[in-house]
């Protein structure tokens, strides 16, 4: 079939970006990886734990009597007299010279604490780790249960992957900046979509700007988000009509462009350059061909450079809709159930409708430019869609 959207075989050329190990604080490392080893800094817990209500006794000792106040949490309690018990709640620190608490008996049975064996419903010192150990191990990504365990710990801080900033320009005469009304110009829906999906990967510095079509207007601004960002990422602009700026404002801004990306840019359809540090992406403005390399080139580049493990693909079988037979490249497809199975469709190029937004949901890796017909099985890799699902 022809017309439909093929992302075409392309060499990035030298490495993009390098990942860089920062410090920070424990309580801004949420989704980050650590780029080290966190070793414990003191026995956890630091002290004997009450793990229930009730008598904290020692086991080497008779008689028990009822001796000084409740223990309260968050005190260190002093020496156990002899032969004594003192209450104690759920998490209090053990008297010292007590080894067990007695739960759910009278302290004035004369069979209290009869079977008691030393440390009963105790958690003793070190017991879940001991200085110097290992608690969680570099290029672990700190979710909820990780994050619980190092504030558990009481580190502070804590050595990551520099989760990176991205900026993202819209470019265009008939760009309208958000909350202007419709009739002002069409809104940018393609920084939109792709301000979700950072979010989605955990970037948490992200931004929308907008410039006018004027190569001087494009440039200054870039070079203003390069001190600021590690991304940039353009829309609109990368043809070769004379409305097309972005080239020329890359070059009045002293960008480097890759040299694959030099020869090939009258058959690429995206521009990926170095401005002062920062790496930039110029995507054009068409919502199809937006999509498509937003989710094979710009999100797995972007996910390299703060993570160590390969950009998660989430993949299916699906079945061939149409007949295809054409060049090589990734084949962006939609998907739709039929008979108890799921159907490849083609998505038709040329159109800049938004509603490839809606209909892009896959792509079906073809390097070979194979035929594939109608009816056959084949692997389609889903787009992200922001969303764990």
């Amino acid at each position: 079939m022809n017309g439909c959207f093929v992302l075409y075989p392309f060499e990035l050329g030298e490495t993009l970006t390098k990942r860089i190990n920062v410090g920070v604080s424990t309580d801004n490392s949420f989704g980050c990886e650590l780029a080290e080893d966190v070793v414990c800094m003191e026995d956890i817990p630091p002290y004997d734990v009450s793990l229930r209500d009730g008598w904290a006794i020692s086991t080497t000792e008779g008689n028990h009597t009822l001796v000084g106040e409740p223990v309260k949490n968050g005190e260190q309690p002093a020496l156990l007299q002899k032969n004594g018990s003192r209450w104690i709640n759920t998490g209090g620190f053990l008297p010292l010279a007590a080894d067990a608490v007695v739960s759910d008996s009278d302290p004035q049975a004369p069979d209290f604490a009869a079977d008691v064996y030393p440390y009963e419903n105790v958690l003793p010192r070190g017991t879940e780790w001991t200085k110097g150990s290992l608690i969680l191990k570099k290029g672990t990504v700190l979710g909820a249960g990780a994050q619980a365990l190092l504030f558990e710990a009481g580190i502070e801080n804590i050595r990551v992957w520099k989760r990176p900033s991205a900026a993202i320009l819209a470019t265009g005469h008939e760009i309208a900046e958000a909350g202007a009304l419709s009739s002002a110009g069409r809104h940018s829906s393609n920084a939109v979509y792709l301000m979700n999906l950072l979010s989605g990967l955990g970037l948490t510095d992200t931004a929308i700007f907008y410039a006018k079509d004027e190569a001087d207007s494009i440039a200054d601004r870039l070079e203003v988000l390069a001190q600021s960002f590690d991304f940039i990422i353009t829309v609109g602009g990368t043809g070769q009509g004379k409305s097309d700026m972005l080239r020329l404002a890359l070059k009045r801004a002293g960008a480097k462009q890759s040299e694959d990306q030099t020869k090939l840019s009258s058959s690429l359809p995206f521009v990926c350059a170095n401005l002062k540090g920062a790496v930039l992406f110029g995507l054009p403005g068409n919502p199809l061909g937006f999509v498509n390399i937003v989710q094979r080139v710009v999100l797995p580049v972007i996910w390299q450079s703060f993570r160590t493990d390969p950009f998660f693909v989430r993949r299916q079988k699906v079945f061939m809709g149409f007949d295809y037979e054409g060049k090589a490249g990734d084949i962006c497809v939609q998907l739709a159930p039929f008979e108890g199975r799921v159907i490849a469709l083609p998505v038709q190029k040329g159109s800049g409708r938004s509603s490839a937004f809606r209909d892009a949901a896959a792509a079906i890796p073809n390097p070979q430019g194979r035929r594939i017909e109608a009816g056959e099985a084949v692997e389609a890799q889903l787009f992200f869609n922001g969303l764990l699902s």
